[in-house]
């Protein structure tokens, strides 16, 4: 909505989705894997994060330049 509001150009919209869109667990990663033993939970929660993120930004290469900005548009 931003985009199509502001009249972006296709190639900034692309960017404001992914900057938009996406968060950085992978910052945290490292922090999260230099805890003690009895954090472990947080652990897991972390690393699980990251692996959804990782997914989720697969998925949103393919989708946001073929229906979000199409480059025709």
């Amino acid at each position: 909505m931003l985009g199509r509001e502001f009249e972006l150009p296709t190639t900034q919209g692309r960017v404001l989705a992914f900057s938009l869109g996406t968060r950085n667990s992978f910052v945290v990663l490292p922090l999260a894997l230099s805890l003690p033993a009895s954090y472990e939970l947080a652990v897991v929660a972390v690393v699980f994060q990251s692996l959804v993120e990782l997914i989720g930004m697969a998925v949103f290469l393919w989708w946001v330049p073929r229906w979000l900005f199409p480059k025709n548009a």
